[in-house]
Parts: structure tokens; sequence; C-alpha cells
């Protein structure tokens, strides 16, 4: 597990009041929200501005008047641009990566890491500029064909609150590049480290090409997935959310580009060889973030007669994990986000429990006292469970992994692909091949061996989901492509 050795205080006083980004301009709102911190409840970290109907309105209007220009531009120039927003985002790294810790609940480690993966991950983005400029040619019956690729126009753009400044960065950036003006919506749980970063991005850009609001789904949800001027939705969050949006996207034949849920599943092959550092590796992908990644192992299947080893060996990895305040050095693991989704974690465990299953909580708690004042929860693994418990079949979201058993890897194959999620999976064992030939048969878009996770994916590679967890893809040629339309044209010479 990566470990924070910087010598820091546990809590800082600062207050950071998150505003909308409007047509160029910041602007404070008459109502706002106290946004808290989930390892401590009773200390409010900064206040977000709640929008109106009217703002998001606006928002868009802006953003529909200022696209053609910015749309007219060449992606090269797009990207020369967006490469100096990009490097403002490189300012005050430290300082938004505690401010995300603490309305968050991450550790200080994971911020950082988020924080600066915007430049590095939109670097990678605009290096493909020179490719888009280049237009593709064909022959046609009496002439010639060219295709290009065009911008949608205004695109909404919906974050959740787990990941919420990466997963802006991977829909703003293509989009962008792409040519189209952009209005996103903050989550209001944790909007300060994100809204603090696009303003920094707003400070350079063309005004209006970025627009930022935050407030309730169900005041301005429908404005951002609705409106008339908006031609591609971008949504990461929930199923049920998702299937929200595809519907209102409909009213208007409209695209949606999404990432949903997950509940992947991880298979361990005989031949894996549980060392501590294999072992730390797959503890670390699980309980990122308190297991509250969307792309996170979150079912293990393992051959029968090696589960008492393969539990001794996870065990102890988990035992090394430290939990507590994401600010105080040597915690590994921060807080569940919010009060609900520990609730909700604890019920599917003692649901899995009352039912007969085995579970054990692990991991070092740093400070009893916070540990009981926050929204805390100690890495728990729970074994002796069936596929149709709630806890395996559904996203925990939270610091839960159930092992399971098989004695047929064809058996363990079908039961990994038995689920209405299809966003990630992986394949443990010393032979990489022979894991790779299984791995390529999860019913899932993004596969690994050896490793899991959002942290593993090639950056320089399209991934996304299948089945309910998704479509469309992020990252790589692939996921500037999701906001852009192909127009051809074709000539008729003599």
């Amino acid at each position: 597990m990566q470990t924070d050795t910087t010598e820091t205080p546990s809590t800082e006083a600062s207050l950071y009041d998150a505003p909308m980004l409007i047509d160029g301009e910041s602007l404070q709102a008459a109502e706002t929200v106290e946004v808290r911190n989930p390892a401590d409840p009773t200390e409010v970290v900064g206040r977000v501005a709640r929008c109106t109907p009217g703002d998001v309105e606006r928002a868009i209007d802006a953003a529909h008047r200022v696209q053609p220009d910015w749309g007219g531009l060449s992606f090269g120039e797009r990207a020369r641009v967006l490469e100096a927003a990009l490097a403002r985002t490189e300012a005050e790294a430290e300082h938004r990566a505690r401010l995300y810790v603490r309305e968050n609940g991450k550790t200080l480690a994971e911020a950082r890491r988020e924080i600066g993966s915007v430049p590095a991950r939109g670097r990678l983005t605009l290096g493909l500029a020179a490719e888009l400029d280049t237009p593709r040619r064909l022959p046609a019956p009496a002439g010639r064909s060219e295709v290009r690729p065009r911008p949608y126009g205004v695109v909404s753009a919906i974050v959740p609150w787990n990941a919420p400044v990466p997963l802006a960065s991977m829909q703003i950036i293509p989009a962008l590049l792409a040519g189209n003006a952009v209005v996103l919506k903050v989550p209001e749980t944790a909007p300060l480290a994100l809204t603090r970063t696009l303003e920094l991005m707003h400070e350079v850009l063309p005004r209006g090409l970025l627009n930022v609001v935050a407030g309730a789904s169900s005041v301005i949800g429908t404005t951002l997935t609705q409106h008339p001027l908006v031609n591609r939705i971008a949504f990461v969050g929930s199923i049920p959310a998702g299937r929200r949006i595809i519907a209102d996207a409909g009213q208007g034949i409209r695209g949606v580009v999404t990432e949903l849920g997950g509940n992947d599943a991880a298979i361990v092959m005989e031949d894996m060889t549980f060392d501590d550092a294999t072992m730390d590796r797959m503890a670390g992908v699980i309980f990122r973030m308190a297991g509250q990644v969307c792309m996170a192992i979150k079912r293990i299947y393992v051959p029968a007669h090696r589960e008492a080893a393969f539990v001794e060996a996870l065990g102890a990895a988990m035992d090394r994990i430290r939990v507590g305040n994401g600010l105080t050095p040597g915690v590994t693991m921060g807080s569940v986000h919010n009060r609900a989704g520990l609730q909700n974690a604890r019920a599917l465990v003692a649901e899995a429990e009352a039912a007969g299953a085995q579970v054990r909580e692990l991991g070092v708690v740093e400070d009893e006292a916070a540990f009981e004042r926050g929204y805390f929860m100690r890495p728990t693994m729970v074994t002796g469970v069936g596929d149709g418990a709630r806890v395996v079949a559904e996203e925990q979201f939270g610091p839960v992994i159930p092992v399971l058993t098989y004695t047929d890897l064809e058996d363990a194959i079908r039961r990994a692909n038995d689920s209405v999620f299809g966003l990630g999976g992986s394949v443990w064992g010393d032979d990489v091949e022979r894991a790779a030939d299984v791995a390529w048969r999860l019913q899932a878009g993004t596969v690994f061996v050896n490793t899991h996770g959002t942290e593993s994916v090639n950056r320089s590679a399209p991934y996304g989901g299948v089945k309910q967890s998704g479509n469309g893809r992020r990252s790589g040629l692939e996921g500037v492509q999701e906001y852009l339309v192909t127009q051809t044209l074709t000539t008729y010479e003599t």
C-alpha cells in the first residue's frame, strides 16, 4: 500500500466558496450548500453555489454563442490553447490536493495523484491533434470523397463525487479539443477542488467556452439533458441515473457517452503466487478510495483448494492498511464519502453474515475517536457466501470484498460473466499468457492481468464498459471521437 509520509496536520481551517463559472465570469449564487468533511462531518470545508435552471440556461447560451468560432479552428490551434489551460492546472497543486482530501475523504497520496493526472493525461489527448487534422480521402464513383470530423456543438458533462477531478478532465479536454463548448455540472458534495481546477483553466480559455454549474439534479438536471441547444451529453455515475439521462436525451435524439457502475470480477488462477508484493497490489486495487471506484475488484473467484492460503495472504495485506483521516501521515485508506454509502456497505455485510457468511474486519485504525466520528469502515472480507448474495451481485462501493471459490475454471468464467455489469475484470496468475487467454473471455470493456483498475489503464488506449456499465470509450483517439461526428464531402467530376 502507498504511504504518505509528509508531516501535515489532520485538519485545516481554510474555507473555499466554489462559484459558478458562466460566460467568462466567476459568480456567486443566492443559495449555497455547505460541503463537509466525511472524515469529520462537523467540519465545514467550504460552500458551493446552488444554480437555478436559469443559470444553466445562461451557461448553455454562452457555450452556444462561442462554439462556432472555437469549432472553426484546427485541432492543432485548439490544442495550443488547451495546452496553456493545462499548464495553469499545475499551479496550486498541493493546496487543491489538500482541499480534495477534506471534501472527499480520500488520502493525500490519492488526491495528489488525481490532481497531477489532469495535465499529464490531457497532454496525451492533445498529442492526437495532428492525426485528427488529417482528413481521410476515398475514391468515389465519379470523383472523390473526403471525410472530416466535426464537433457536435454544446456538450453537457456531469461527473460524480468519487473522483471528480480526473473524471471531469477526461470529459472536458477531449470535448474541447474536438471543437465543442462545454457546460459541466460538478457534484454538490465534492465540488471544491474540481471547481478551483476549472477556475484556473477558465482564466486562459475563450470566454464562455467552459462553463461550470452546480445544484441538485432534481432542479437543474433536465435543463442540462433536454435543452434544445445541447447536442451531446457525457455522464459518469450510477446505472439508475444513467437510465434517466439516456431517456431524457432520447427526447431530443441526442447521444450520450456514459461510464456507469461496475462489479468487476477477479479470477485467481491455480498458479498464482501469493507473495506480499502481489497481495498488496491486489488489496490496493480493492480498497483504493475505500472501495469507491467503479473500476475496482469487487468480487474474487479462487480455486477451492487454495482458498485458505489466499484468504490468509489477502487478509495479511488488508491488515497492513491504515485507516483514518486522509491528511494524517501513514494513513493508506480514508473514509467512505457519505453516511448513506457507509450504511449500505455495512448492510450488505450484515445481511451476508446473517445468512451464514464469515466476516473479517481487518486493517489498523489510526485514531479510534476519529474513526467513530467520521464515515469510516475497516477493510472487510466476506467468505462462505454464494453468488446470489447482494454483497456479491450488487456493487458494494465501499471497503468490502467477497471471496468465492470454484472447482472448474470454465464455471468461474461463466459466473464472472453472469452480471449486468461489464466495466472491468482481471485474471491473476504466474503464467501471463494463459491468464491473458482467460481475460479475453471476460465480458468487460477493459481487462487486466495481474493488475486492475483505473491506475493500471493505459491512458493512450481506449477504455470503457459494456452491458449496463456504459457505452462509449474514454482516452486515446476513440475518446476524442466520442465528441465528433463525421462529415463527408463527395464530388462529381467529369
